[in-house]
């Protein structure tokens, strides 16, 4: 298979991939379970809307790359494989990452948790071990240990590498596909809005003082500062990065969004 052919699907590995967990579906779906933290106005949810017309679309050499781009699959059911395939042309990395299987159904939920702030935690679409999360004593007290940021470095490396103009041709073409497996999960919103909502939302996450304090009253580590501790967990996510790291996601995630 061309290596094209899951470039769409990156699309969805590539703006999730660096936050993997997944968990809170609708009440009708297999994906409903508790949620770490989340912002639940609804009268806050967007409404359920696709755009049409794609940025992209005005892009002098789209129609000859748009012709390029393969069908989407018919089914959902009995695709892992053939995206895992797909993905070990793309990248061998990612692809050794998708081992769990309903790969599409898990990447459209975790989009739509974090379109509403919420980071999953179960029934994961990929598998990425990285060392435990370490602190260092300082001045200050308890303090991120600098080495924590380059857990994240593959990820990150692997999700930025992708092209974001062909990635958001691949997306016009799949996006129909995409709306029916979210719609398949009985959300009431579209994909697309979720999807842009998702990204609006890691872009407006600013860095923090490299050396915020930590306490650790029980199991896990607390920031001390409260107005940091009672952040959103998305928020959180993005400073366990690391400034570089963050900078570089979003940096790519605002060159995708001016294609979308």
């Amino acid at each position: 298979m061309n290596w094209k052919a899951l470039s769409a699907v990156a699309v969805i590995v590539g703006i999730a991939a660096f936050v993997w967990f997944v968990l809170d579906r609708s009440a009708t779906s297999e994906f409903n379970d508790e949620v770490m933290a989340t912002v639940t106005d609804d009268s806050a949810k967007p409404e359920k809307t696709v755009k049409e017309t794609l940025a992209v679309e005005s892009e002098a050499d789209y129609s000859e790359k748009a012709a390029e781009v393969p069908e989407p699959p018919a089914e959902i059911n009995g695709s892992d494989e053939q995206l895992r395939a797909a993905a070990a042309k793309l990248s061998a990395p990612l692809a050794g990452w998708l081992q769990p299987t309903e790969q599409v159904r898990k990447w459209v939920s975790a989009i739509d948790q974090l379109a509403t702030y919420r980071l999953p935690i179960k029934h994961l679409p990929i598998v990425y071990n990285k060392e435990p999360f370490l602190v260092i004593k300082s001045e200050k007290g308890l303090v991120n240990d600098p080495g924590n940021y380059q857990r994240w470095n593959g990820m990150i490396s692997t999700v930025t590498a992708a092209e974001p103009k062909n990635l958001a041709i691949f997306y016009k073409k799949w996006s129909p596909f995409l709306e029916g497996t979210y719609n398949e999960l009985g959300n009431p919103q579209s994909f697309d809005n979720q999807l842009r909502t998702m990204i609006e939302h890691l872009l407006l996450v600013e860095p923090i003082p490299e050396d915020a304090a930590f306490k650790r009253p029980k199991v896990l580590y607390e920031y001390v500062d409260p107005v940091l501790e009672n952040a959103d967990p998305l928020s959180k996510w993005m400073w366990r990065l690391g400034p570089d790291n963050m900078k570089k996601l979003q940096d790519w995630l605002r060159e995708l969004e001016s294609y979308l």
